[in-house]
């Protein structure tokens, strides 16, 4: 294994072994859920979300983009992927027991979140103007996916001046690259370091609901499987096992974050 990589393994193990857990604090207090693509919001949030809902209260999620760009295929067009995207992120709310009418799709055309930060941000706040949620769950501003980086952004100036209101990032891709991430290499070590030092992670355990989480993620097909109708030839990626093994952990993880 490079040098990188066992560093930062080293660093990853640290900031978990220093991170609160705060599931019994968290699961009390209702929220909305920021996902980037269809997908995201299980990956990093299935767990938490199911508790929550388990506990009484409510949880919407908002799905910034239609994911239509995830594959490219002479099979399916951009507007058929989303329209399965769009099946699928329904199945998987209902797998994840939230009700049909607390998943809020804002459409953006997937990989343009960054184009639409502003727009992005007016509709975060008036999204919890209307649901009144004491937590915002929103992807990491440092995670190497533009869109991803986009929305813990939104997220951040969001949630600026909102009394009572806590904002937490979640990690899909960032273990991928983070730290010593290529073009900031000392300041996401330091960012990491820091984390753990002050204990500025914080987890939730997935036990009683991680079986119902991985139920929710197979329900995002495309994601997981080569569709039958695309030929074997033809280049189909599906999550990589990193994202997938970090879905599958027992506990998630989440920054807790100062708006502005």
């Amino acid at each position: 294994m490079p040098v990188i990589e066992q560093l930062r393994g080293v660093v990853r193990s640290a900031l978990l072994r220093c991170a609160r857990d705060v599931t019994d604090a968290s699961a009390g207090h209702s929220a909305v859920v920021l996902a980037p693509h269809p997908d995201d919001e299980t990956l990093g949030c299935g767990g938490l979300i199911q508790r929550k809902v388990a506990a009484g209260v409510s949880v919407t999620i908002v799905v910034v983009t239609d994911g239509s760009h995830s594959h490219e295929s002479a099979v399916i067009s951009p507007e058929g992927l989303a329209a399965r995207r769009r099946e699928e992120m329904a199945e998987a709310a209902r797998r994840l027991n939230v009700r049909a009418d607390e998943v809020r799709r804002l459409d953006y055309e997937d990989g343009t979140v960054g184009a639409h930060e502003d727009e992005l941000v007016a509709a975060i706040r008036q999204i919890l103007d209307e649901t009144r949620a004491e937590e915002l769950y929103a992807t990491s501003a440092e995670e190497p996916h533009p869109d991803h980086a986009a929305v813990g952004r939104a997220a951040r100036r969001a949630g600026r001046g909102r009394r009572g209101l806590r904002v937490f990032e979640y990690p899909v891709w960032l273990w991928a690259s983070w730290p010593l991430q290529p073009g900031r290499r000392w300041a996401s070590l330091f960012s990491a370091i820091s984390k753990a030092t002050f204990r500025r992670a914080v987890v939730v355990r997935s036990d009683g609901f991680l079986a119902g989480k991985l139920h929710a993620l197979e329900a995002h097909r495309t994601q997981l499987h080569r569709p039958r109708e695309i030929p074997e030839g033809d280049d189909w990626p599906t999550l990589p096992p990193r994202v997938l093994h970090a879905a599958a952990e027992p506990r998630e993880v989440f920054f807790p974050v100062t708006p502005g």
